[in-house]
């Protein structure tokens, strides 16, 4: 009885997957993703926001500190290097399913024009790394006082 929808559920499946699979290697990540985009499967996620002042990255890395990691900017886009290693307690362990990334990995976020690059400041807390770009001051909005007639 199962068998009969395995066979009728497997080949659906397995054309869909075969087009994301192919959409993936004709449109895929480029080297580097805009602030709506990521590329499917990337590691680490990342969460990109603005403020007058700044933008905020975020970077969720869980198990890995602040030596694993290592950010460059250049050409208005941040660079997320790093490599998770594996657990010294896997070592000689069959697995079945292993779900967590383990090696070298490089993300890049293309940043909006405008960023001081002198002022940057990054702060890893529980598995989040957070990165503060701050504005130009020529891109920050100003008031204008009006003044009375």
């Amino acid at each position: 009885m199962f068998g009969d929808l395995a066979r009728f559920d497997v080949p659906v499946f397995n054309e869909l997957s075969r087009a994301l699979r192919l959409m993936d290697e004709t449109f895929g990540d480029f080297g580097s993703s805009d602030l709506r985009s990521a590329p499917r499967g990337a590691f680490p996620y990342v969460n990109v926001g603005e403020t007058d002042e700044a933008v905020n990255v975020y970077v969720f890395a869980p198990g890995m500190n602040k030596d694993d990691l290592e950010l460059t900017i250049e050409n208005n886009t941040l660079f997320i290097h790093g490599q998770r290693k594996a657990d010294d307690e896997a070592q000689g362990r069959t697995y079945y399913r292993r779900e967590r990334f383990v090696g070298e990995f490089s993300r890049a976020v293309r940043l909006p024009e405008g960023i001081d690059a002198d002022k940057v400041q990054a702060q890893m807390q529980d598995g989040v790394l957070s990165v503060r770009l701050e504005k130009a001051a020529e891109q920050r909005p100003r008031r204008i006082e009006i003044q009375a007639a």
